[in-house]
């Protein structure tokens, strides 16, 4: 993995001095190389993560006559086969890795090129002929693209912090700070600034100049798959066995130590027991837990580490683990937050924060992780709360009247169409909860912007019944916005990559063309997936419930980050006293319950993510300010 970055536009919006902060603020994502690529209107920054052709594979690259140059970010899983087929066709391939593959298969299949690869990539393509540049964002959005532009030039990185190095501050955008407080993240296009965008998964962006405007379009190579096919039960159990152990092997790597994070659960345990049998060796393995805390809500929260030393007991694995004490956490509370990058309200990442430094301290350079099989195969429990409706309105009248009339709160939600009550696993406040919370300001600026929500629509399909829709909903926008965004961040911030078997678009395309009883029933979970590892492991991991990373954040927002978090959501400067209530947050803080700490978080990770930019030593562009032109918004036309 990598860090690219770059420059698009005339002369004099080409700064390489600024292009060297860009790139050498990623440092993290790519320890191993620095290089550049600059010409009178173009500009490419990258910094280099070796794990394949550790040798050679050096960027940027460039095909024969020079007229392609690339830089990207991923890895190419059948790169192997791609450059047989290219050699097949007459091209001349110098590099054993997988980056040069690239520019070949764009002289070979143009705009559909990425269609073509079997992998996680962030891809910046010039093409001198044609002047066009394409920038390219892998099918699932595992590895992440940002782009800041305007009329007349773009600029584009891996992080989000590096297109603030030497610009101006950008303003906050008000649509994206509301989708912020109902996903708890902000979903694709936008971003929390305004004039800087996301690439979308799947998703192709063509850039060129035309009557001397720079000009915008998107062209979209891959959607996640509804159509559902007839299987038995067996058939499909023996194809995701299949598909999942090739995923797994593409992905092994050659040259570098690899390793995974290991909960105990299903997830997990599946891929390291078809690691065993495929390459007859202990997988090393790595779990993370936390200190006892001193509330006793959460307690069940805190720890997996007994879980995950049983599950690396009967599997035989090499296994590592740590404890974190909460002083630690304390301490590095802030920087972890800042280092995601975007605010992103998952109080996960903070173990996975410790866990990608425990194993890149103990020399791995690759990490294997389950991240994906909840939203694939229906892991998540809110899958039953359809289910659950559908008895509700079942109840006799009279008995429904007297639960409403008694419990209103609780019932509203009984009422309300999926598309309204549903912002995915993390999901937070409906609109109609946030009004009292915003400040005159936002809700003036909400009313002109008209407050978008990109991906209800997917709520909205009849076609497939509600717990469908939700699996859809999740794997287009929670999987790539939220669980991806913070599985990059946390692992490169330490230098490490992660690689991800379970989305392996072929064996996604696979899993989403199941009925949903091969997923989730009222009683099971995951149903399809249990049944293909049950050859590798025992009855009581394949049984298990599910158990996702432990953080105790309940228990640490009532007592030892309490003080912290008051202090900062209720100081008089706080940025968010721009937007918010004030007395409506004191409100949440005196309030007792895990929902409440699930706001007052993502309250604080937006004002620390906000405060931290807002005093970040940025120095201002002495180039033409890009803000002072016109802002269009991404995706001007489709391709």
């Amino acid at each position: 993995m990598c860090g690219i970055c770059g420059q698009f536009g005339p002369a004099k919006y080409i700064d390489v001095p600024r292009l060297k902060q860009m790139t050498r603020a990623m440092k993290h994502r790519g320890p191993d190389q620095e290089a550049y690529y600059v010409s009178p209107t173009l500009a490419f920054g990258f910094r280099r993560l070796a794990i394949v052709d550790i040798k050679g594979g050096q960027q940027p690259l460039s095909n024969e006559d020079k007229r392609i140059r690339i830089i990207f970010n991923g890895e190419i899983y059948n790169y192997k086969e791609l450059r047989e087929h290219l050699i097949s066709h007459g091209h001349s391939l110098q590099q054993a890795g997988d980056g040069e593959v690239l520019a070949h298969l764009y002289e070979e299949y143009g705009l559909d090129f990425p269609s073509k690869l079997r992998g996680t990539f962030a891809i910046a393509l010039w093409d001198e002929r044609l002047r066009r540049l394409l920038l390219v964002r892998d099918r699932l959005g595992v590895k992440p693209l940002y782009v800041r532009y305007n009329s007349e030039s773009l600029a584009f990185a891996s992080e989000l912090g590096a297109l603030l190095i030497g610009a101006e501050k950008p303003a906050i955008n008000f649509q994206a700070l509301d989708q912020y407080l109902s996903y708890r993240y902000v979903p694709a296009p936008n971003t929390i600034f305004r004039g800087i965008y996301k690439v979308p998964p799947g998703t192709t962006l063509l850039v060129t100049f035309k009557k001397g405007e720079l000009q915008v379009r998107t062209k979209t190579f891959w959607l996640v798959p509804s159509v559902k096919k007839e299987i038995s039960l067996k058939e499909a159990s023996e194809l995701v066995h299949t598909t999942l152990k090739e995923a797994l092997q593409i992905r092994w790597p050659d040259e570098v130590p690899a390793a995974y994070y290991f909960s105990g659960g299903l997830d997990s345990s599946g891929l390291i027991a078809m690691h065993q049998s495929l390459y007859h060796e202990r997988a090393r393995t790595y779990a993370i837990g936390f200190e006892r805390p001193h509330h006793t809500r959460d307690f069940r929260y805190y720890s997996e580490l007994d879980q995950a030393r049983n599950a690396a007991r009967v599997l035989q694995t090499q296994h590592c683990e740590r404890v974190v004490p909460f002083a630690e956490v304390q301490q590095r509370l802030g920087r972890i937050l800042t280092a995601m990058d975007e605010p992103i309200a998952d109080p996960t990442a903070i173990p996975l924060y410790f866990l990608s430094e425990f194993a890149s301290s103990r020399g791995e350079k690759v990490v294997f992780s389950g991240e994906g099989a909840d939203e694939l195969f229906g892991g998540y429990s809110t899958y039953l709360e359809p289910s659950n409706f559908r008895r509700y309105h079942q109840l006799p009248g009279w008995t429904r009247n007297i639960l409403e009339h008694t419990f209103p709160q609780k019932t509203e939600r009984f009422s309300l169409s999926l598309s309204e009550r549903y912002f995915g696993v993390g999901g937070l406040m409906r609109f109609s909860q946030k009004q009292s919370l915003y400040s005159g300001k936002m809700l003036s600026a909400l009313a002109e912007e008209k407050s978008y929500f990109p991906t209800q629509h997917l709520l909205e399909d009849e076609i497939l019944s509600e717990e469908e829709r939700m699996l859809q909903f999740d794997m287009c926008s929670w999987l790539p916005e939220n669980t991806l965004m913070k599985s990059d961040k946390m692992t490169m911030q330490h230098g490490l990559e992660i690689r991800l078997p379970y989305l392996d678009h072929e064996l996604v395309e696979l899993g989403m063309s199941f009925p949903l009883p091969y997923k989730v029933t009222p009683k099971e979970s995951k149903v399809v997936l249990r049944r293909a590892l049950a050859g590798f492991l025992p009855e009581e991991v394949v049984t298990l419930p599910k158990n996702g990373f432990p953080v105790p954040l309940t228990a640490w927002l009532m007592d030892e980050l309490k003080p912290e978090v008051k202090n900062v959501l209720l100081d008089p400067g706080a940025r968010l006293r721009e937007f918010l209530l004030p007395q409506q947050i004191e409100k949440m803080l005196q309030a007792d319950s895990s929902h409440s700490s699930r706001l007052i978080w993502a309250l604080y990770v937006l004002e620390v993510y906000l405060t931290f930019w807002q005093q970040a030593q940025i120095n201002v562009c002495t180039r033409p300010s890009a803000e002072k032109n016109r802002i269009p918004k991404l995706g001007g036309g489709s391709i």
